[in-house]
């Protein structure tokens, strides 16, 4: 059975493991920022790039929609006349 740690055991060994540690090259910002900006640059684009073509797909659906409500078909009026006749 483990002994039970109190804090000032786990504090001592948390300090003796700090100390022992010597780096021997400290990364730089740049490298930190550069291998950060690759990760997320590809899935924000793509996910930009489809919402795109998403409202571009919307925009021309409502266009024809709209071409063909406003076409008279089997209506007497245009849509505005349409709308304002509603019983």
């Amino acid at each position: 059975m483990d002994p039970e740690h109190n804090d000032s055991d786990v504090l001592a060994a948390l300090r003796a493991e700090v100390s022992a540690w010597r780096p021997r090259r400290v990364p730089d910002l740049v490298e930190l920022t550069d291998r950060l900006a690759e990760s997320w640059q590809r899935p924000v684009a793509l996910a930009s790039a489809l919402g795109a073509a998403g409202l571009a797909m919307l925009l021309l659906l409502s266009l024809v929609v709209v071409a063909l409500a406003t076409a008279n078909v089997g209506w007497a009026g245009s849509v505005k006349d349409h709308l304002i006749n509603i019983p």
